[in-house]
């Protein structure tokens, strides 16, 4: 039995791990470094990618349907938000566009709407009940922070309605001039084995 479940915590066995991820480039610098994290993982713990440019989702267009019930109108996010709901690991990986997230991946933050609804307009709270903690990978082309900072900003107060927390920002910059990605990888290594100490 999982010592865990007397401290009613989920057991390793039963931890899950949802990627976002918002690059187009399957294995530019955002990858790599997504992909050190993932290695870091113990071999038992499931891992779900969720693709946002394979996905393409639709953006949310403030119909304001989940003002009313607990459900998106559109249904191209329903696997997603099951995933969602159950993963005890978020992870955002994301190139920084413009000192934002590419399009699709602001898509589906942005659908993350339902659950503001649920948390502010219908008090439901938490909106999830599961608790999850929250990692952020960010690779910009600039030899300057700025942009991860900023795409850290966004998203904590998009996590403060997942019922989630975020532990580790790693990211990475100067990837216009190939700056080393040595150290982002060793951070993102490092962040998955602390994850199940």
């Amino acid at each position: 039995m999982c010592a865990a479940i007397a401290k009613k915590e989920p057991c390793l066995t039963d931890m899950r791990v949802l990627v976002i991820f918002g690059s187009p480039k399957k294995n530019g610098e955002t990858a790599q470094i997504l992909d050190a994290f993932i290695r870091g993982l113990p071999d038992n713990i499931p891992v779900d990618i969720f693709d946002c440019f394979e996905r393409s989702p639709l953006p949310c267009n403030d119909c304001r349907s989940c003002y009313h019930s607990d459900l998106c109108a559109f249904s191209d996010l329903d696997d997603f938000y099951k995933k969602l709901e159950t993963a005890d690991i978020l992870v955002f990986a994301s190139p920084v566009y413009n000192l934002s997230f590419p399009a699709p991946m602001k898509a589906v933050l942005d659908r993350m709407q339902r659950y503001w609804a649920a948390r502010f307009i219908r008090q439901v709270r938490p909106p999830i009940k599961r608790p999850k903690r929250a990692l952020l990978i960010t690779a910009n082309g600039s030899q300057s922070q700025e942009g991860g900072e900023m795409l850290e900003r966004q998203l904590k107060p998009i996590l403060t309605v997942l019922n989630a927390k975020l532990i580790k920002s790693i990211h990475y910059y100067g990837a216009d001039k190939k700056s080393p990605l040595e150290t982002a990888i060793k951070g993102a290594q490092n962040t998955a084995h602390l994850l199940f100490k």
